[in-house]
Order: C-alpha cells, then sequence, then structure tokens
C-alpha cells in the first residue's frame, strides 16, 4: 500500500485537472442513474454444501474483463465452490454495482465478495459495510479509497503510467521527431471516477516531466468516452481536427485505447505514435502492422480473477491474507514482442 499512499496529494491535483478538463470532452463526473445491468450467473458448476462467491465486475461487454472471468472461473473449478459473475453493461456505473451487491447480501447471502470498483470513492461505504460484517472482499483491478478490503489484486497503475510515457518518448524519438519542434500527446479516458485511471495519468505525467523535451507538450484537455469506443474514436478525431500539432496518443484504459486505433486507421494517421492499455483485436492488430507505431500496456488480468477467486475461498473459509495490495505486473507489447507475447497466452 505504502507505493500507491505515497503519491496521493499528487493524485489529487491531477484529479483536480481532469474534472477542470474535461469539460468540453465529456461528463466531469461520473453521476448518471443505473443503465443495463447483467444479473448473476454461474461460471461453476453448482452444487449444494459449497462455498458461494458473488464476483461483480466493473464492466461486462469487454475482452478484457471476460478474461478476468476466464481466470475466476479456472479458480473456482480447481477449488470446488459456487461461483457467479455480474456487473453493469457500461463502464462507470457504481449504482448498478450497488444493486448486485445488495442482492448478493440479501437475497443469496454470499460467502465471499470478489469486486472491481467501478468507482473508487462512491462504493466505500457500501463494500466498507460487507468486510465490518465479516464477510470477506477483495478487490481486483481497481482499489478503492479506504482498507476496508482483505486483498486487492491489480497493476501498479502508477508504475504503467510510467512505463506508458517511457515507451510514447521511445517512439516519438525513434520517428524522427526533432526535440525543438513543437509537439502535443492527447490522452482520453474511460472515466474520472476510477483510482486506476489517476494512477496512471499521474505517473504518465510525473515521468514525461522530468524526461521530456520542452516542446513536447501533453494537451490539459483529457477528453472522456464512459467506456463507449464510438465515443472514443469520435473524441480521437476531435482532437486531430483541434490540435495540429499532435504527434501522440495515451489511451488510459481498452476502450479508450480501442477509440484511438480505430479514428487513426479512419484518417489514415500512420504519422503518429500510439500507446495504450490492454490488447484487445483492434490494438492488437495496429501493434503488428508495420504502417503504424504502436505499443501497449498488458496487465495480467486472468491472474487478477485467478488469484483474486482463491483469496476469496481462502477468506471465506477464515485464512485472512497479510497483505492488502498484490501487484499483478504489466508487460509492454510493442512490434518487437508481441509474436512471443501472443505464443504465451496461446499455450496459457
Amino acid at each position: 500500500m505504502r507505493k500507491l499512499l505515497r503519491t496521493t496529494t499528487a493524485l489529487l491535483i491531477i484529479f483536480t485537472l481532469l474534472l477542470c478538463g474535461c469539460a468540453s470532452g465529456g461528463k466531469a463526473a461520473d453521476t448518471s442513474s443505473s443503465g443495463e445491468v447483467y444479473g448473476f450467473e454461474p461460471v461453476t458448476e453448482i452444487k449444494q454444501g459449497q462455498k458461494n462467491i458473488y464476483v461483480i465486475l466493473k464492466v461486462m461487454t469487454s475482452q478484457y474483463w471476460q478474461d478476468i472471468v476466464k481466470g475466476i472461473a479456472e479458480a473456482g473449478k480447481e477449488l470446488d465452490c459456487n461461483v457467479y459473475v455480474g456487473g453493469p453493461a457500461g463502464e462507470g456505473d457504481w449504482e448498478g454495482q450497488e444493486k448486485l451487491i445488495d442482492e448478493a447480501v440479501n437475497e443469496h447471502k454470499a460467502d465471499a465478495f470478489v469486486i472491481a470498483p467501478a468507482n473508487s470513492s462512491m462504493l466505500i461505504d457500501k463494500i466498507s459495510g460487507i468486510y465490518k460484517s465479516g464477510t470477506p472482499v477483495v478487490l481486483v483491478d481497481t482499489i478503492i479509497n479506504s482498507e476496508d478490503f482483505d486483498t486487492c489484486f491489480m497493476t501498479d497503475n502508477l508504475q504503467a503510467g510510467e512505463y506508458a510515457a517511457k515507451e510514447m518518448l521511445r517512439h516519438l524519438t525513434e520517428s524522427g521527431l526533432s526535440k525543438e519542434e513543437p509537439a502535443s500527446i492527447a490522452m482520453q479516458i474511460g472515466s474520472t471516477s476510477s483510482q486506476t485511471i489517476i494512477d496512471r495519468i499521474a505517473g504518465f505525467n510525473q515521468y514525461w516531466a522530468v524526461n521530456a523535451p520542452g516542446n513536447w507538450k501533453v494537451l490539459d484537455e483529457v477528453k472522456i468516452n464512459d467506456g463507449d469506443k464510438q465515443k472514443a474514436k469520435q473524441n480521437c478525431i476531435d482532437f486531430l481536427e483541434a490540435y495540429p500539432d499532435i504527434k501522440g496518443f495515451f489511451g488510459c484504459n481498452n476502450s479508450s485505447t480501442v477509440g484511438f486505433v480505430n479514428g487513426i486507421k479512419e484518417k489514415n494517421r500512420n504519422d503518429l505514435v500510439l500507446v495504450g492499455f490492454d490488447y484487445a483485436d483492434e490494438t492488437a492488430e495496429l501493434v503488428a502492422s508495420d504502417e503504424y507505431r504502436a505499443a501497449t500496456m498488458v496487465q495480467n488480468q486472468y491472474d487478477m480473477g485467478y488469484k483474486g477467486l482463491k483469496e476469496a475461498v481462502d477468506a471465506a473459509n477464515g485464512i485472512r491474507s497479510e497483505y492488502k495490495f498484490v501487484d499483478t505486473g504489466i508487460v509492454v507489447i510493442n512490434r518487437d514482442n508481441y509474436k512471443q507475447y501472443e505464443a504465451e497466452v496461446k499455450n496459457r
């Protein structure tokens, strides 16, 4: 936890800038009513007498989250427990997650939870209430702004942001861009409510401020896509029209990265550098292409799900971990190593 907590002041500053700078690109905070929610469905064989683990994901409709489900299901089968998975259809829907939590507590008497919080602040009371009642709560992907949970399995997102900035600088330099030439870097995000996103931006900006040439600037405007890939694509196009000197895009999450990919390809802008997150099919295609300069920060989301579920079962059986935070790692994937990465995933 110390590694995350040491940056609290910087993260608050970044978060404030996000809220001020995003007005033209989307809503400033996730305050919308609950949208479509996928109810709980079993991902293991259900048997009487086994522990019932309820998993609530941040969003159900993406490749990234389905990889987490694969890890969860595999661990559930190994441990002979009943595992149910549900979550919102759209990113940022913490109210939908609240409804699922209430259902699992009041109607199903969950023995433990695995939760990927859609909002790091708004879900504190609900998650804290579960934890203080004695029911284990394991977090995956995203942490909450409280210590009322058992363990969080996630990427060290501050470090991941630093890696992304380093990769962006490497590609810009190798492209032949002069240090004296003005250049802008544009970002977009899925939502403003996730500590994960805040940490990634903080890490990127901290590394950039120390290592980038003075004429290479990160734009103050950060656009929001609410997890909508079509909106993310339009954000990319809007950036290109508004800022002629853009040389790079940073996609802080999966939907943002895919939106940048689709916008770049539609506008045939192979003069730009894209650095993003996760390994959607669209992103993988751009990384592998000889026409574009692209890289992506790949998380170990399968392990998040697998280890998170095992931790929840242990906790339900009275074995509580001494660790609050477990870093599941990050790998930078680019044209040099994507074949090796894909081979490893295929053989997993």
